[in-house]
């Protein structure tokens, strides 16, 4: 049995700039893409993976819900950790998933996303942040603090990306693959959008590492 670490990107198409998201509610996100590591043991190689939305579409958020649903089957899993999985990563993708199962009239998908994230232990590693510090810290902050490395930086046009970009870039992305525009920076874009996802991934595991004791700061 292995642990799974999860992270989401989204998307807010539809939700007007002026009045903001609401975090907590489903309908104001859509997936944009799901990365999921997997590591067997501790002492295992860590494996990642980026499961893309094929498109704008309903039918494609479908798609991405029901490969995401089947990885999770093919893997023997014991734990998903997540950062702040509670309230964002779980909350949405079980939310997005009865959101799209009403609009395709498939309410097998949410079933089935269900059972896939009862079996396994869910440890959203906010909260063990939240147990040592009082507060929420970022994760790039938790890891500088606990790990005593720092989170990769991934750059667009020379700048930082941080969480705020993503929903721009992701969207730009997917409207070209669903050809409703044209980049010529489409690839360059995409494996930019993948560095930012693996790089809110591997940290999880030297969490992990840290917080059960199997390491110590500046040991990974």
């Amino acid at each position: 049995m292995g642990t799974v670490a999860l992270d989401i990107e989204t998307i807010s198409p539809d939700v007007d700039e002026s009045t903001g998201v609401d975090f907590l509610n489903s309908r104001h996100f859509e997936l944009l893409c799901v990365g999921v590591g997997y590591r067997e043991t501790p002492t295992s190689e860590t494996e990642v993976e980026i499961l893309w939305r094929p498109g704008v579409d309903t039918g494609d958020e479908y798609q991405l819900l029901a490969r995401l649903a089947e990885w999770l089957a093919n893997h023997p899993i014991d734990q998903i950790l997540t950062y702040n999985g509670v309230d964002f990563d779980l909350r949405h993708i079980q939310g997005r998933a009865s959101v799209v199962a009403d609009e395709v009239r498939d309410p097998s998908l949410s079933e089935l996303l269900h059972r896939e994230f009862t079996v396994p232990t869910h440890r959203d590693l906010m909260h063990d942040v939240i147990s040592r510090h009082g507060h929420r810290l970022s994760l790039e902050d938790a890891v500088e603090a606990h790990v005593g490395e720092q989170v990769p930086k991934t750059l667009w046009e020379g700048t930082r990306i941080s969480n705020s970009d993503i929903p721009r870039l992701g969207e730009e992305w997917l409207n070209h693959r669903s050809g409703l525009v044209q980049l010529d920076y489409s690839e360059d874009l995409k494996r930019t959008l993948e560095d930012y996802v693996k790089a809110d991934i591997d940290p999880l595991y030297a969490l992990l590492d840290v917080f059960d004791g199997r390491t110590q700061p500046g040991e990974n």
